[in-house]
């Protein structure tokens, strides 16, 4: 019972650590990455890679609690569209939480791709709403250069530590 316990504070405990981690980089060197006011969602990565690894509950929940950290830390532009977002990407990557084994490892892929541009493509909407009525180029190449900014830094962390591996090492 006493290492079941153990078991289940040290998780916590690794959840709590990574999530102050990416928040403190998200905070730090977004800005220093940033190109002509594209930057980098560190915190979607980390909402990604919980939500396949913990399922529906864990990512809507970690989502919803990291946009409100991200919102109330000064760093989002609009009050409530960090946790909306956010939510969105970990219900929907937390509904491949258990259908990986039934996905064809390229299907799986381009599904959370499309999740992650699905996400800026709500973020982009509102947070550039101005430049869709006026010159929807511009909008879509911010929208694209965000969701590619951010899906560079996932591919190289898959050469790290692969979302495959992450879905296989749970499910044993």
């Amino acid at each position: 019972m006493f290492l079941l316990l153990l078991k289940n504070y040290m998780k916590w405990n690794n959840l709590l650590f990574s999530a102050l981690f990416v928040w403190l980089i998200q905070l730090t060197l977004s800005d220093l990455l940033s190109i002509n006011s594209v930057r980098p969602d560190f915190c979607v990565i980390l909402i990604l890679y919980w939500s396949l690894s913990h399922g529906r509950t864990v990512g809507i929940c970690s989502g919803f609690l990291f946009g409100l950290v991200v919102d109330l830390s000064g760093s989002g532009i609009f009050f409530g569209l960090s946790p909306l977002s956010y939510s969105i990407t970990g219900y929907l990557a937390g509904s491949l939480f258990e259908n990986h084994s039934r996905l064809n490892p390229f299907y799986f892929a381009i599904t959370w791709i499309s999740i992650l541009l699905f996400q800026f493509f709500i973020y982009c909407g509102i947070v550039y709403q101005d430049l869709w009525e006026i010159d929807s180029q511009l909008f879509l190449g911010k929208w694209f250069g965000t969701a590619i900014y951010t899906l560079s830094f996932v591919g190289i962390l898959q050469f790290i530590y692969p979302l495959n591996k992450l879905i296989n090492a749970k499910s044993r």
